[in-house]
């Protein structure tokens, strides 16, 4: 049976990392390079360290910083922020990334994804879905003014045959109050991807309930490793104890 990945998710804003309330209200929570050297310690499943405003500021992440990240973590890294050519997947994979993170260019290039899922293999290449509620429903959020429904968007991302998903709920990013089950079941229910559910974990009932909600594999979180004491292996303890099987 597949292990239940717990993943730390850091957001960067080009000069340290940030932590959003619903994708506004950036607040500094440190350095990503201390950060990692953290959770290294700590044997994580995975990280994921992503530039949130590289592409819309039409700028390229900073390969210097992410390579310090990287040297950093001996488990596997997924990076993401202003990716846009072959040359910058392969420019992070060179310097020792594990998979990639899109968002922006899955939506408005999925010609794009496919090619590199055909130079880079599906396991390199991870999709950010990032939805909002919208009319009984959820569209894809993003500040590119493109309209698309999540469904069109993850159905069209399965098409490309890309690895897995980071499903977060624009409404729950940073409020600590809970995951959106239907959301990630929706997800779930319409696609045959892996999916990373991230978006609203602040306490271990939250968890509990994730698990029993849905049939996720991986939870991604921020806030409680930012601002309560509670830390990977806390939420790993709490899983076993209701036989979700994790890497301890």
């Amino acid at each position: 049976m597949l292990k239940t990945r717990v993943i730390p998710i850091l957001t960067f804003n080009g000069i340290g990392l940030v932590k959003t309330k619903q994708f506004s209200n950036p607040r500094m929570v440190g350095n990503p390079v201390q950060a990692a050297r953290v959770y290294n310690q700590r044997g994580v499943d995975e990280l994921v360290f992503i530039d949130i405003y590289a592409s819309e500021q039409n700028r390229k992440i900073n390969l210097k910083l992410v390579s310090e990240v990287i040297k950093e973590c001996y488990m596997p890294v997924a990076i993401g922020g202003g990716i846009s050519t072959i040359d910058d997947i392969t420019n992070l994979l060179k310097i020792g990334a594990d998979k990639v993170v899109i968002k922006t260019k899955a939506l408005t290039d999925p010609d794009f994804i496919k090619k590199a899922v055909s130079i880079f293999g599906s396991q390199c290449i991870t999709i950010s879905v990032d939805a909002i509620a919208h009319h009984n429903n959820y569209k894809i959020y993003n500040r590119q003014g493109i309209d698309l429904s999540l469904n069109e968007f993850t159905n069209s991302m399965m098409a490309c045959e890309v690895g897995e998903l980071i499903v977060n709920s624009v409404d729950n990013d940073g409020m600590m109050n809970g995951y959106n089950f239907e959301l990630i079941n929706t997800v779930l229910k319409n696609t045959n991807l892996p999916v990373i559910a991230v978006g609203g974990g602040g306490e271990m009932a939250h968890y509990k309930q994730l698990m029993t909600e849905t049939k996720i594999e991986a939870v991604g979180s921020s806030s409680i490793f930012h601002f309560t004491q509670f830390t990977p292996r806390d939420i790993k303890n709490e899983l076993k104890q209701i036989n979700v099987p994790v890497r301890l």
